[in-house]
C-alpha cells in the first residue's frame, strides 16, 4: 500500500511535529490556565500533520464527549489539554485514513499518534453582569484577566444605563414630546366637554412640559375648531327648522285646498245626482249627463291630488325632524366617543410622563454618583464552575489583573460610601427615593 511508501518521511514529519508542538506550548497562558480541564462548549481542532486535508473541529458536547471519524465517541471533559491529546491520539493510532488521490484513486494513509495535533479552537464564553455599559456574553482568550474583560463590557455604568448622560437627554427629548403630546389632548378633551355643554370644561391643573407659546396656539386651534363645529352644527339646525316651517305652510296652504277641492267635489256630485234624475225623466239630454259625470271626475281627481301632495309633504317634514334630533343626538353620541379616547390617551400619557421622571430622578442620582470619584467603588465578584458546580473564587475589587478560565461570570456592582455611611443630603435623599427602581 502507498502509505508504506511514506515510511522514509515519517521521522521528519516526527520532527516538525515536536516543533509545532514546541511552538504551541509556548503560546499556552500561565501555568494556572495550564491546568485548565476542559469542559462542555469548548471547541477542539483535531488534525494529522502526516495526512493532507485531515482537520476536524469539533464541539464538546453535554455529555462530555467529541465525534470523531474513525475514532467515534471520545470522552474528553475533566481532561487537560495534554491528557485530551493523548487520549485521542491513541484512539487515531494506526487508524488508515483514505482519501481520494488526483488521479482518481484512493491514498491509504496510516495515522501515527505522532502526528495527531490536538489544540483548542474556542473556549467556552465568559459573562460579564450587573452595571456595565454592555453586560452579556464574551469570547474567552487565554490570559484574559477581569480588567479586560471589563473594559471590553463597555467600562462601569450603573445597571440598565448605556450612558447616563446620553440617555438624560433622549429621555428630556420624550419628556418634551409627551408633554407637547399631553397638552394637544387635554385642549381637544376641553374642546369636547365644551360642547356637549359640560360645566367642568376646562383645562387640567396637571403641570405639561411645554412652552407658553405652543400651549397657547394648541389651545387657539381647538378654540377655532370649537366655533367651527358650533357654527356647523347651527346651520344644519337651521337649515333643517327652515324647511320644517316651510314644509308646515306647505300642509296649511294645502288643507285649505283640500277643503276647497272637497265642496267643489260635492257640489259636482249633488250636480250629477240631478242631472241623472232629470235624464231619467226625459228632462236632460245625454251631452248634459255626459258633462256632469265629466266634472265630477275631474273635481275627484284633482281632491285626490291635494290629500296625495299633503301626504308627501307630512313624510318629507317627518323626515326632516327626524334628522333635527339626529344632528344633536348623533353630534353627543361623536363627542362621547372622542372624550373617551381622549382621556384613554390622556391616562397612558400621565403614566408615561411619571415613569420618565422617575427615570430621570434616578439618572440624576447616578449621574450624581458617577461624579464623586474616589467615593463610588465598584465591588466585583468572580465565579467559577467546577465538577461541583459553581462557586465564587474571589472578590476582585482589590485585584483587576485577576486572570480568568473559560465560563467564568463576572459580577458588577457599584457602591457609594456616602450612600451607606447615610451622608447623602436631604434632596439627594428625595432624588433617591423618587427613582428608586
Amino acid at each position: 500500500m502507498r502509505f508504506f511508501a511514506r515510511a522514509s518521511a515519517l521521522a521528519a514529519s516526527r520532527c516538525s511535529v515536536a516543533a509545532l508542538l514546541i511552538a504551541v506550548l509556548g503560546l499556552l497562558p500561565t501555568a494556572a490556565f495550564a491546568e485548565y480541564k476542559l469542559q462542555s462548549g469548548d471547541t477542539l481542532e483535531i488534525s494529522v500533520a502526516s495526512v493532507p486535508g485531515f482537520k476536524e473541529r469539533l464541539l464538546i458536547g453535554m455529555d462530555g464527549k467529541i465525534s470523531l471519524p474513525l475514532a467515534g465517541q471520545i470522552k474528553v471533559d475533566d481532561l487537560s489539554l495534554a491528557a485530551a491529546s493523548a487520549k485521542i491520539a491513541g484512539d487515531l493510532s494506526n487508524k488508515i485514513y483514505r482519501q481520494p488521490g488526483a488521479d482518481g484513486r484512493e491514498i491509504d494513509f496510516l495515522i501515527v499518534p505522532e502526528d495527531v495535533v490536538v489544540r483548542v479552537a474556542e473556549y467556552r464564553p465568559i459573562y460579564v453582569s450587573g452595571d456595565v455599559a454592555k453586560p452579556g456574553e464574551y469570547a474567552f482568550r487565554p490570559g484574559m484577566t477581569v480588567r479586560q474583560a471589563l473594559a471590553g463590557a463597555g467600562g462601569l455604568t450603573p445597571s440598565g444605563v448605556t450612558n447616563p448622560y446620553l440617555e438624560t437627554a433622549d429621555l428630556r427629548a420624550e419628556y418634551e414630546s409627551l408633554g407637547t403630546e399631553f397638552a394637544r389632548e387635554q385642549a381637544r378633551a376641553w374642546r369636547v366637554r365644551s360642547e356637549l355643554g359640560e360645566q367642568g370644561g376646562k383645562l387640567s391643573d396637571q403641570q405639561v412640559p411645554i412652552a407658553t407659546g405652543v400651549s397657547h396656539r394648541i389651545m387657539k386651534v381647538e378654540t377655532a375648531q370649537l366655533d367651527a363645529r358650533i357654527a356647523d352644527r347651527q346651520k344644519d339646525m337651521a337649515f333643517l327648522q327652515s324647511a320644517i316651517a316651510k314644509a308646515d305652510l306647505q300642509l296649511s296652504t294645502l288643507a285649505e285646498k283640500q277643503k276647497a277641492d272637497q265642496q267643489g267635489h260635492n257640489a259636482d256630485l249633488s250636480d250629477l245626482a240631478k242631472i241623472r234624475e232629470l235624464y231619467d225623466h226625459g228632462l236632460a239630454t245625454v251631452t248634459r249627463l255626459s258633462d256632469a259625470r265629466r266634472a265630477n271626475l275631474l273635481s275627484s281627481d284633482q281632491l285626490l291630488q291635494t290629500v296625495l301632495d299633503m301626504s308627501n309633504i307630512e313624510r318629507q317634514r317627518g323626515d326632516y325632524v327626524r334628522q333635527l334630533a339626529k344632528v344633536d343626538d348623533q353630534n353627543r353620541i361623536d363627542d362621547l366617543k372622542e372624550l373617551q379616547d381622549t382621556d384613554l390617551r390622556l391616562a397612558q400619557i400621565t403614566a408615561r410622563l411619571k415613569s420618565i421622571r422617575e427615570k430621570l430622578a434616578y439618572l440624576g442620582l447616578m449621574k450624581s454618583q458617577l461624579m464623586q470619584g474616589p467615593g463610588r467603588q465598584p465591588v466585583v465578584r468572580l465565579y467559577r464552575g467546577n465538577d461541583k458546580g459553581t462557586r465564587p473564587i474571589a472578590s476582585a475589587d482589590q485585584d483587576l489583573d485577576l486572570a480568568l478560565a473559560p465560563g467564568d461570570v463576572v459580577e458588577v456592582s457599584l457602591r457609594n460610601d456616602r450612600v451607606a455611611q447615610g451622608l447623602l443630603t436631604p434632596s439627594e435623599n428625595m432624588i433617591a427615593a423618587a427613582g428608586a427602581p
